[in-house]
């Protein structure tokens, strides 16, 4: 049986499902399995400071009978209401499942151990607090924020590349941090992460991307074939 990924999205996504498609082909046998959760608009679908659990434990519990071989929430407020709550996450996803399970925050905060990436800068369709307590949250120094004070997630889908690439570029120039957070899986950046590399000379980290990182490292899989696509693909597991 091909290996599958499980991934729980926010129903207002537009981006991760896209992101999947684009990378998972350089994995040939991996299979991709979507699950929503009920999150749109400004955050309506879940509490403002955690999770609903039986969100997640269903839509895990549905993913599992596809005998995926990880679970993942693909979402970024994890590092804002604090990694512990993911984890606590982690394991109502895997005991419903019953496979391991991470999320694309825990997969972020090793990829910055990985890169020691100290003082960090992002790019977000929120405002600057949504920024500073996830720096918090990584336990790092936020250098530079540009955001796009966008408050329905599924507005984040809409934000072209090149303009997530354009406010990169600013705060790369403005605060030169040891790594980029593009922050939100519903923001369309994977595709300028490695441009940004060459022209920049600091990682970008696609939130989406990340989880998908983390996916492959829980299966057991070299991320080297998509390196072209990111220096987090660079990292093993």
């Amino acid at each position: 049986m091909n290996p599958a990924i499980g991934t729980i999205t926010p129903s207002s996504n537009r981006v991760v499902e896209r992101t999947m498609a684009a990378i998972l082909p350089h994995f040939a046998g991996v299979d991709s399995c979507i699950a929503r959760i009920t999150y749109y608009g400004a955050g309506i679908g879940q509490p403002k400071d955690g999770y609903d659990p039986e969100a997640y434990r269903h839509a895990a519990w549905q993913l599992g009978h596809a005998k995926v071989g990880v679970v993942c929430w693909n979402g970024t407020r994890g590092a804002g209401i604090g990694l512990d709550a993911d984890r606590a996450l982690c394991a109502t996803m895997a005991e419903a499942a019953d496979c391991p399970a991470t999320t694309a925050s825990l997969a972020t905060a090793t990829l910055l151990d990985r890169l020691d990436a100290k003082r960090i800068a992002f790019v977000t369709p929120g405002n600057a607090a949504y920024a500073e307590e996830a720096a918090a949250g990584f336990g790092r120094t936020l250098v530079g924020t540009r955001t796009l004070g966008l408050t329905d997630n599924h507005a984040s889908s809409l934000v072209p590349p090149d303009r997530i690439a354009a406010l990169a570029r600013e705060v790369a120039a403005d605060a030169k941090p040891d790594a980029i957070l593009l922050w939100s899986t519903n923001l369309p950046g994977w595709s300028v992460m490695a441009t940004l590399e060459a022209e920049t000379g600091i990682p970008v980290i696609d939130s989406a991307a990340s989880g998908l990182w983390g996916c492959l490292v829980a299966l057991g899989l070299d991320p080297a074939p998509a390196g072209h696509l990111g220096r987090i693909f660079r990292i093993p597991g």
